[in-house]
């Protein structure tokens, strides 16, 4: 007989004799311990990067890391892990952080942490990180950005480099304005700003407070300070480009080496402090900043400005400066938005013929300039008909 088949019929017949129950099937296996799937973290580590050598401390940061990665991505950011002091002494970096903000999508590419080092013997940590986005070719960067991570608790608080970033600049009072800089430094230039600033402060009815002014050399430097180490959205710097207020109108940073910046500085301080009702004209207060500050880095003065006008017309005779007004941002003369400069050009004539106060209510003409031409029609006479052949008589050279 075959023996296959002889076999085949035994263990049908131990089977049929004595069958096991579950229960009892179940108290002869070995018990099989219960594994829960480990919850992965909401970023990736660069190859061979780790948080810190001491394994406690690397926990301990990667915990904290992660907690604040996803309030980050959420847009859920809280004092737990970013101070409510930092976010407001660090508003421009904080801005950078929340344009992070995602729905939570299972295809995006995680946060790469790139490097994390201790510049103090394992007491704090500067771990950079790059945020990236999927794209056909590949995930691609969006940001880098540099953490400065602090002991808090039983875990770690993160915030901006900004103090560590600037800990070595050389420092020195202008009055109420305090600067902090690399190396060079043009004290006629900040004696000059010192003054303005004062001034400006009276004029608007605000008082007088002290002012941190840093004056990098570079745009370059002002991302590194802040860390953010790079950021595909501003490549350019079409934004925010020259100079900022921070800190709840405490500090005025600028990457244009200059310690007189006043343009983008009187822009950041009418919006923040003469604001109130929502009624700023956004391209009158550029105009006024060019007026008093000269046109943006370059610091074109208002005589230079309207020589630059003059040729303009020159080369352009048909050109209408009311049509030319209403393009906004569309038009430009010798790269300088031209809404802009024919603001500088009324703020001067209003100033003259009325004062300050009187330009200050052209400034308040509506954020869309609701008011601006009738307001204007009552203080110099000028409506949009003759706009254009007003603003020729202004920038013509004096005999």
């Amino acid at each position: 007989m075959n023996k296959d088949f002889i076999l085949s019929v035994f263990i049908a017949a131990t089977l049929a004799v004595s069958p096991l129950s579950a229960s009892e099937s179940s108290q002869t296996q070995a018990p099989v311990d219960k594994v829960e799937a480990k919850e992965l973290p909401p970023y990736e580590m660069n190859r061979g990067a780790v948080f810190a050598e001491d394994e406690l401390l690397a926990a301990a940061l990667g915990e904290s890391f992660s907690a604040m990665i996803t309030a980050v991505q959420n847009g859920e950011i809280t004092d737990r892990h970013i101070s409510t002091e930092d976010q407001q002494r660090h508003s421009f970096f904080m801005g950078a952080l929340r344009r992070l903000a995602t729905d939570p999508d299972p295809s995006s590419a995680l946060p790469l942490v790139l490097k994390s080092f201790s510049p103090d013997g394992g007491k704090s940590f500067l771990i950079s990180v790059a945020f990236m986005s999927p794209h056909e070719q590949g995930n691609q960067i969006e940001k880098i950005i540099e953490f400065h991570a602090y002991p808090y608790v039983d875990g770690y608080r993160f915030r901006s480099p900004f103090e560590y970033r600037t800990r070595t600049l050389d420092m020195l009072e202008v009055d109420e304005v305090r600067y902090h800089f690399q190396s060079s430094f043009d004290r006629a230039q900040a004696e000059e700003f010192a003054r303005f600033k004062k001034d400006f402060e009276a004029r608007v009815g605000m008082p007088t407070t002290d002012l941190e002014y840093f004056c990098f050399e570079t745009l370059d430097e002002v991302l590194r300070a802040y860390g953010i180490v790079y950021d595909c959205t501003r490549c350019n710097w079409l934004k925010e480009d020259l100079g900022f207020m921070d800190n709840d109108g405490r500090v005025f940073v600028t990457g244009t080496g200059n310690e007189r910046f006043i343009f983008d500085y009187l822009v950041d301080y009418m919006s923040r402090y003469c604001d109130d009702d929502g009624d700023l004209y956004p391209p009158f207060v550029y105009g006024m900043a060019a007026y008093y500050g000269g046109y943006g880095l370059g610091g074109d003065d208002i005589e230079t400005l309207k020589s630059q006008f003059r040729d303009e017309l020159a080369a352009r005779p048909d050109m209408n400066f009311l049509e030319e007004f209403h393009k906004g941002r569309k038009s430009s003369i010798r790269r300088h938005f031209t809404y802009f400069v024919i603001s500088a050009f009324l703020c001067e004539e209003v100033l003259d013929r009325h004062g300050f106060d009187e330009v200050m209510k052209l400034a308040r003409s509506g954020r869309s300039g609701e008011q601006f031409f009738e307001t204007l029609e009552s203080m110099l006479g000028v409506g949009e008909d003759d706009f254009h052949e007003f603003i020729t008589q202004l920038i013509r050279e004096d005999d």
